[in-house]
């Protein structure tokens, strides 16, 4: 078990490399559990895909990552989700023609066929229609996913990963392309979850958001990170001024 102050993720010397083009190098740091962790850089620093490093969805050249005390020389998403670790995608990943309730069914992890079968368990409707609920989408429970406002898709992403009760969400660009009112609701469900004792690691553009919300952030530059530590701090740091304005 971890408790708040220990290290819940620990990223070690990841490296990835695509053609002649090195995407991460030599990348290193650690998501404390209790924290709402940024990791923010300017666009190609290799944010997103240490993402996909973290989760599997890419294998590392070289580099290893900890998850809850368990090391995973290569990560294997499946794995790391029956283990607590999920994550949400830049463009919402959701399954537009099944209904916006069977996409938290779906999340909770049960095989396939246990959508076709005379009923769902009464714990899993119950949960999904709490989620629903909490993310204001219980009017659209019967509808398909694909007749969700864009917003709303992420709304649904998020709710989904909520499903198998993780104990890290890794969130990518969260509010990215949607109005004002559902940053809100995205940064009040962030919140909420937090306080439950959900940790994050979030990918983020907005740096209003980023400065409120998050604490510590994590700088990433060509790959490489060059600051972590409080908001304020990251801010005033000469490094992250120099990469975000190319001074």
């Amino acid at each position: 078990m971890t408790g708040p102050g220990d290290a819940l993720l620990e990223v070690e010397h990841l490296a990835k490399r695509f053609g002649g083009v090195t995407a991460v190098d030599d990348c290193s740091f650690t998501v404390e559990a209790g924290t709402i962790t940024a990791l923010i850089g300017p666009n190609g620093s290799g944010k997103t895909t240490v993402f996909n490093l973290i989760t599997g969805y890419l294998r590392a050249d070289s580099g290893r990552i900890s998850f809850g005390g368990r090391t995973y020389a290569r990560p294997d998403p499946a794995a790391l989700y029956r283990r607590g670790l999920s994550r949400t995608f830049q463009q919402a990943r959701v399954f537009p023609e099944l209904t916006v309730l069977d996409n938290l069914i779906v999340a909770a992890g049960h095989r396939w066929r246990a959508l076709f079968g005379p009923r769902h368990s009464r714990a899993d409707v119950e949960r999904a229609g709490g989620l629903l609920d909490e993310f204001g989408l219980a009017g659209h429970a019967d509808e398909p996913a694909r007749e969700l406002s864009y917003g709303q898709r992420k709304l649904l992403e998020f709710a989904s990963v909520l499903m198998s009760e993780p104990r890290l969400i890794l969130l990518d660009e969260p509010t990215a392309g949607v109005n004002p009112v559902l940053i809100e609701a995205m940064e009040r469900h962030v919140r909420g979850r937090h306080a439950s004792g959900v940790t994050f690691l979030i990918v983020e553009h907005d740096m209003n958001l980023v400065m409120r919300l998050c604490d510590p952030v994590i700088v990433l530059d060509r790959g490489t990170r060059i600051a972590a530590g409080p908001p304020d701090a990251v801010r005033a740091d000469p490094a992250v001024l120099d990469a975000y304005l190319g001074g």
